[in-house]
């Protein structure tokens, strides 16, 4: 079964079913045109991706990601991350 970024890397065009998913948070946190960079909290099952697209389509414009970071899935957010060397010096028997 392939990825829907396989199916556009091979050039088919297919149609994806739409389905219900929530924006509870949408920030524009820097504009320096022609890039715009945006915060999202959103339910699961939410495309990023698309929603860029839509963000252009929305603005009478094309639009795509340069990047994505995923800061919080679940109960799991980028703040509990350790740095390798903290965490290396945490476990490390004296």
């Amino acid at each position: 079964m392939f990825d829907l970024y396989e199916h556009a890397r091979a050039g088919e065009s297919i149609e994806i079913a739409s389905r219900k998913t929530t924006i509870h948070e949408f920030e524009i946190t820097r504009i320096a045109l022609p890039e715009i960079d945006f915060r999202v909290v959103c339910s699961k099952g939410t495309y990023i991706r698309s929603l860029a697209y839509d963000f252009g389509k929305a603005m009478n414009s094309g639009s795509h990601l340069t990047a994505l970071r995923r800061t919080k899935i679940g109960d799991y957010d980028v703040k509990m991350l350790w740095i390798l060397h903290a965490f290396e010096a945490s476990i490390h028997l004296k």
